[in-house]
């Protein structure tokens, strides 16, 4: 995913900015479900809660029973767009061509639907044409295009009905990338399996690797998160971990050169989450200042960078604009989740911003179809609220639609809708926020 141009500053002097679950893809990036900020580990919910334990990598686990209550989520793929809901199962719509809306077709829906034979679900992720869960078994199922082994059932066959990943049993979260996949398990490591030209699956080699394997030298995870050919890691204690692709510096480690080996983020050291985009990378902190870095052509880092025009036939190419280290996301307070779009991010701003209701969302980075919701299609490098909506409490960005939930379950969308990604029964665009219909 990408963005452009023009600067525009929020007028509060106190913004506090939460962003939660977004996918992006672009793979957008897919974190965990939980949609805090916690610094102390990812915690699985849903159905009935029974006894909870808390590993030596600080991972909190729930025994879960299917049936229950889950706090409903919601992700986005490059152009599909899914929602756990609180029975344990399933919902998604938008585009299909490879099962990735898990409804046993490949027709895509402009409503949502379930996904078949899928239950006790506590974690989802939509990456670029494919989705995963997690159950409260720990087993992670996906399905959708399968072309380079990222469904981790040892095969290249697309599903449009959920299949297993080989010998993965003890699974809390799960993150979605472009074409590979990555789980945080019950120890702190991680697994991945997948494409891996770039190295995106950590394991020290560029082989790819249709089924699970162990990222290596990397231990204690807490929240996860995957690019389109990158993944990075929050550690216990804050400390970030990335590896893959970096010729936009989304790795966050002073350089642009990939690796095939986790790699320590620069200077950061009090994350208390991690977002993944197309080719760029954000934290939320414990001060509540996020700081992001990659790409940045279309102010996707929120840095207040000035951006080139919007290009026009037979112009000379844009400057790159990109940075290897971390940089402080401008005009935000008191962030606890940041989460990325393919080029752009959002968040849900709470009660601080002058003159605005608690959950409203603002928007940053690219807006070539309106995902910022701004009635204009100019990038802009620093956020801007979302006219109109409060009372949310997560987001999600895709390639070119954002969407946004309420705590009861509710949902609006905007931006692009060519496959009906956007939920509202119709192929129609829309620079507003518009329900979610059926949900």
């Amino acid at each position: 995913m990408r963005s452009t141009a023009r600067r525009s500053a929020l007028t509060s002097a106190a913004v506090t900015v939460m962003v939660a679950l977004a996918v992006v893809v672009g793979a957008c990036a897919a974190p965990s479900p939980s949609p805090g900020g916690g610094g102390t580990g990812t915690t699985t919910t849903t159905t009935v809660p029974g006894s909870t334990t808390t590993l030596a990598s600080g991972v909190t686990t729930t025994t879960l029973v299917p049936g229950g209550n889950t706090p409903p989520t919601l992700v986005a793929g490059r152009v599909h767009t899914c929602s756990l809901r609180p029975d344990g199962t399933v919902r998604c719509w938008g585009n299909n061509a490879f099962g990735q809306l898990g409804d046993g077709t490949t027709v895509s829906s402009a409503l949502p639907v379930k996904v078949v034979g899928l239950d006790g679900v506590t974690s989802i992720s939509a990456g670029g044409y494919h989705t995963c869960a997690v159950r409260v078994t720990g087993n992670v199922f996906c399905w959708g295009n399968n072309s380079y082994g990222q469904l981790g059932d040892g095969g290249s066959s697309t599903s449009s009905t959920p299949v297993e990943a080989f010998n993965l049993s003890n699974a809390v979260s799960v993150a979605a990338g472009g074409s590979h996949t990555c789980a945080v398990k019950t120890t702190g490591g991680v697994s991945c399996w997948g494409d891996n030209f770039s190295g995106q699956l950590g394991t020290g080699s560029n082989s790819p690797g249709p089924t699970p394997r162990s990222v290596a030298n990397l231990g204690g995870v807490t929240k996860l998160a995957a690019g389109d050919a990158h993944t990075c890691a929050v550690v216990t204690g804050g400390a970030v971990y990335c590896w893959g692709d970096n010729i936009n510096g989304q790795l966050g480690q002073g350089t642009f050169l990939n690796t095939n080996v986790a790699d320590q983020v620069i200077g950061i050291t009090t994350a208390t989450g991690v977002s993944a985009g197309a080719a760029f990378t954000c934290v939320s902190l414990s001060s509540g200042v996020p700081q992001c870095w990659g790409e940045n052509l279309y102010g996707q880092l929120g840095n207040g960078a000035t951006l080139p025009p919007p290009p026009v036939e037979g112009d000379p190419p844009p400057p790159p604009l990109k940075e290897s280290t971390p940089q402080e996301v401008v005009d935000l307070v008191g962030v606890s989740v940041v989460n990325n779009g393919g080029d752009h991010a959002c968040g849900v701003i709470g009660a601080e911003l002058a003159n605005a209701g608690s959950g409203q969302v603002a928007c940053w980075g690219r807006n070539s179809t309106n995902q910022l919701a701004t009635g204009a299609v100019a990038a802009t490098s620093t956020p801007i609220p979302v006219t109109g909506l409060t009372g949310y409490n997560q987001v999600a960005a895709g390639e070119n639609h954002t969407c946004a939930m309420k705590p009861n379950g509710t949902a609006v969308c905007w931006g692009d809708n060519s496959f009906g990604q956007l939920g509202t029964n119709n192929g129609a665009s829309s620079v507003t926020p518009v329900a979610v219909v059926a949900l």
